[in-house]
């Protein structure tokens, strides 16, 4: 058991209440920024904070194989293959494609938010908080959040996209409605320890989606709320008694494969970006890498927690 990290979690569900209220009480001042800027601002913060929780994914296989080379190269042959597999399916079948990540999406960022609940209460919560990264932008902006889905499939594929969000968004809004509905309740007639910040941390997350851009709101969650937890709780795992040591293993283990992703990332746009316009251009490059990314990343993840969660190793910060 971590010794600082409850007292980080406690702090952290504060520090996002905070910023997200104060968010909203700002959002009349904030000027209306154009898609190009916003695109470009959303690209540098996934790199700042996105990125480096899914770079530590070959340090916690090295933690859980006890320093096995042919497990480290099973798992860069999962990123490989399945990353490959994912941006194929994005040029294929952009549509299903652009379904599938928002499946994974809920199921990836709902479980990474939930990890102190168990059973029914989880499940729902799962739908509820994942939800905020695939549903809630159609419920609240339908139009613009098609309009950002039709510069990631391409316009040939707008007739197969309008299709199945015609048939898809008012099931899946009113399932993701209820189980949001659900959660907040469920915390409420509970009352256990942290249920007031937690009620709050999803009100006004609901509240970011309802008012902002879907872009600004994803942004301030995805990279606020549920990157930061996840990089604090592999930290903890590495080092549960010592925080500063915590930090610098972070940072020093996640920097190299943060880089190396910018890397990959700038090469595609030179190769790729060129041909269509900056918009476009941008938002494949951010979420097309994403999903590409988040799905090895949920498959290592899964097989780390499905061994007990082992103490993550050292792969560059052998002497943090």
């Amino acid at each position: 058991m971590s010794a600082w990290f409850p007292a980080f979690q406690r702090r952290h569900t504060l520090f996002v209440v905070v910023l997200l209220a104060a968010s909203l009480a700002l959002s009349p001042l904030l000027p209306a920024l154009p898609l190009t800027v916003q695109l470009a601002v959303l690209a540098l913060a996934v790199a700042l904070f996105g990125l480096p929780h899914g770079a530590l994914d070959l340090a916690l296989v090295q933690g859980a194989s006890r320093g096995s080379w042919l497990a480290l190269a099973a798992a860069i042959g999962v990123y490989l293959v399945v990353s490959a597999a994912v941006l194929a399916v994005w040029v294929t079948a952009p549509v299903v494609a652009l379904l599938g990540f928002l499946v994974i999406a809920i199921i990836h960022f709902g479980l990474g938010d939930t990890e102190d609940l168990h059973g029914p209460q989880r499940a729902v919560e799962v739908i509820a908080r994942g939800g905020f990264a695939g549903v809630a932008p159609l419920v609240f902006h339908p139009q613009t959040t098609r309009d950002l889905f039709a510069l990631l499939v391409g316009p040939k594929s707008a007739a197969t996209l309008d299709a199945a969000l015609a048939v898809l968004t008012t099931p899946v809004s009113y399932l993701w409605v209820a189980c949001l509905a659900a959660a907040i309740l469920w915390r409420l007639w509970q009352r256990a320890q942290g249920w007031l910040p937690s009620v709050a941390e999803l009100l006004l997350t609901t509240a970011i989606f309802a008012v902002f851009h879907p872009l600004a709101a994803f942004l301030l969650y995805f990279c606020f709320v549920h990157s930061v937890r996840h990089i604090a709780d592999l930290g903890a795992a590495r080092f549960p008694d010592a925080a500063p040591r915590a930090l610098r293993w972070l940072l020093v283990e996640s920097l190299p494969f943060t880089l190396a992703t910018v890397v990959l990332g700038g090469l595609a746009w030179f190769v790729f970006g060129r041909a269509i316009n900056f918009d476009e251009a941008m938002i494949r490059l951010v979420f097309w890498g994403l999903s590409a990314l988040t799905l090895p990343h949920m498959i290592l993840t899964a097989w780390w927690h499905g061994r007990g969660d082992p103490r993550p190793g050292d792969l560059f910060a052998r002497h943090v």
